[in-house]
């Protein structure tokens, strides 16, 4: 679903970047598709799956380093070449009163808006 990626990339190296899907997996009772990507100094990988939400299935997108977080170039390059163009997608921080834990250091996730006017 190849299309073109928006603004600018502060890093050149990453218009070179290729996704490689390496399966679709079940993760709870869903499907997801694994993929990964080769960068300058490691390996990324990706994530993407349709999770079940109250409003109905949505897209949710985890980018991963083996020992570093993505850089926004990587996240956004990720983002615009594994799902489809017309999904707006966000970067959520949860309530400070709402208990998480971060189950992987290096992990970015991005989750498809329900939001109806969420471009900028």
């Amino acid at each position: 679903m190849k299309h073109a990626i928006p603004g600018s990339f502060t890093d050149e190296a990453t218009k070179r970047i290729r996704w490689v899907k390496l399966d679709e997996i079940d993760m709870a009772g869903n499907r997801a598709t694994r993929y990964t990507a080769e960068v300058h100094d490691s390996i990324l990988k990706a994530i993407l799956s349709r999770d079940p939400m109250p409003s109905g299935l949505l897209w949710h997108l985890s980018v991963s380093g083996p020992n570093r977080l993505p850089s926004w170039d990587e996240l956004k390059h990720a983002k615009y070449r594994l799902v489809h163009a017309n999904v707006a997608m966000v970067l959520l921080f949860p309530r400070s009163n709402v208990p998480y834990m971060d189950l992987h250091q290096y992990c970015l996730h991005l989750y498809e808006s329900t939001e109806k006017d969420v471009d900028c």
